[in-house]
Parts: structure tokens; sequence; C-alpha cells
């Protein structure tokens, strides 16, 4: 039992570790691109020696997978947590999104940056991350599949519509520039729910699109307005 222990605590540092590292590659890749970057300064960045580097990654390309992973990781098990929460494809969906919606704002730098810098992984990593997008687009076709066949969805594709369902949700990152000094991270995920749920067929009220008072608890003050969202 102690000795395995130990290795669990051993493998909690190097993790803690790897994490570390990550951090710090994260911050020089998103200032100075990641073919910019080396990993002498992602060693003085981390606060790892140079040659200490090497014991938890032997190359930037693995670090900047791991990034991925990392990121990824945080989105998709929002996706779990709420996917599996109630019987009614509706309240699932919107659980869903709301949660995805959230991480993919909170984590928008991030996000940003792994869709800029995808092109760069290695062949095989590049077809693992692929596989794990695949597989998430496919939890969300199920999802519209059970509302379809429940008769509260109307969609003749779910997996098209899951496609397009995923990009919507990862709108802070790849359109926010755009969007935020107009609007509020609330009013963009009104929006969303009503266009998401509206293509799918549902009726909805005001109180039933997003749960409106819980969703404002946020603390984020709204910006000045040119119009509604079209």
């Amino acid at each position: 039992m102690d000795g395995m222990n130990q290795k669990d605590k051993s493998q909690n540092r190097r993790e803690e570790r790897q994490r570390q590292i990550c951090r710090g590659a994260l911050k020089l890749f998103r200032e100075k691109g990641f073919h910019s970057t080396t990993m002498r300064e992602i060693a003085r960045a981390s606060d790892v020696g140079l040659g200490n580097i090497y014991n938890y990654f032997s190359s930037k390309e693995d670090i900047l997978f791991l990034v991925h992973n990392n990121i990824l990781d945080q989105i998709y098990k929002g996706f779990d947590a709420t996917s599996k929460t109630g019987d009614d494809p509706v309240e699932q969906l919107k659980s869903v999104i709301k949660s995805v919606f959230y991480l993919a704002y909170r984590f928008k730098d991030e996000m940003l940056f792994i869709y800029t810098e995808t092109k760069s992984l290695e062949r095989n990593y590049l077809h693992e991350i692929l596989q794990r997008e695949s597989r998430f687009v496919a939890d969300f076709a199920a999802l519209i599949e059970k509302g379809v066949r429940q008769g509260v969805f109307q969609c003749e594709n779910p997996d098209l519509a899951a496609n397009i369902i995923v990009l919507d949700m990862v709108i802070s990152p790849l359109r926010g520039w755009n969007i935020f000094p107009r609007y509020s991270a609330e009013e963009l995920f009104e929006a969303l729910i009503r266009f998401i749920l509206g293509g799918l067929g549902v009726t909805i009220d005001n109180e039933q699109a997003v749960g409106l008072e819980e969703d404002k608890r946020s603390k984020m003050s709204l910006q000045s307005r040119r119009g509604p969202i079209k």
C-alpha cells in the first residue's frame, strides 16, 4: 500500500510539474508564436531547469500536444458533467450548451490559441486531437437524436446540426473581439440558446430560454449597445 501511495504521489508531482511547464509554454506561445519559442525560453518561463525540462517533455511539440489536451479536457468534462443530468433532451441540451459556452468564454484566449496552432501539431498528435473532437461532436449528435426520437427536436441531420452547434459554442474565442464591446456574455448566451433551440424546432418563452435570473449572476457589467442581435 505504501509503495502504491508513493507511486501515486510521484505521478501527481510529475503531472503538476507538466502543468506548470504547460502554463509557462502557453504564455510564450501566445506572445511569440509556437515556432518562435525555444525550449530554453519555456524552461525559464516555467521556472524549470533546461536539463530538467527534458525529464517531462522530449520536445516543444509534446508540450503543444499536452496544452491542447488540457484545454479540451476542461471543455469535455463540462459536457460530461451536464449531459447526464435529467432525462429531458431540451433541458440537457441547454445545460450542456451553458457549460461549454461559459468554459469557452472563460478560456477564450486559450481556445483561440488552439484553433490557430492546431496546424503546428505533429501528424500523430493532430490525428488524436481530431479524433477527440469527432467523438465530442458525436456525443452532441446522440443527444439531438434522442430529442428527435422523443419528438421534441425536429432535425433531419443530427450529425450536421451537432457540428454547427459545437462551432456556435466557441463563438466567444472566434468572434468575441467584435461582440463583447457591445454585448455581455449573458446576452450572447441567451441569443445562442434561442438560435440553437429555434433551429431544432423548439418553442421557448423568456423564462424557459436560459433561466435568465440564474445566468445573470455573473458580475460582468453590460456594455453599450448599437442594436439588437440579429
